[in-house]
């Protein structure tokens, strides 16, 4: 009788360490899943912001281009006038 108790007992033991160490894992794998959310939730963020920046400094570029391209159409009608004026300078002293 004492051989089939420390049998039963042995049993029994083995049984609730393989529960308690699957449970264990178990809780261990949750807290990871979660974790990893955590992160993947922040970079998630952070990469939508960093989009929005993007997309905000693109939209500047492009306003700086036209602010240029408007620039240099003024620049060469600047350019022209100053030509025009210089030939009439020219005929006036020439006369």
């Amino acid at each position: 009788m004492t051989i089939e108790l420390t049998i039963l007992i042995s049993v029994v033991s083995v049984s609730a360490a393989i529960f308690f160490g699957i449970k264990g894992a178990k809780r261990a794998d949750v807290n990871d899943i979660e974790e990893r959310a955590k992160k993947n939730a922040e970079i998630i963020f952070k990469l939508d912001e960093a989009l929005t920046l993007m997309r905000k400094m693109q939209e500047e570029l492009k306003e700086q281009g036209s602010r240029i391209s408007k620039d240099e159409k003024d620049t060469e009608m600047l350019s022209m006038r100053y030509t025009e004026l210089e030939k009439r300078v020219e005929k006036l002293e020439g006369k």
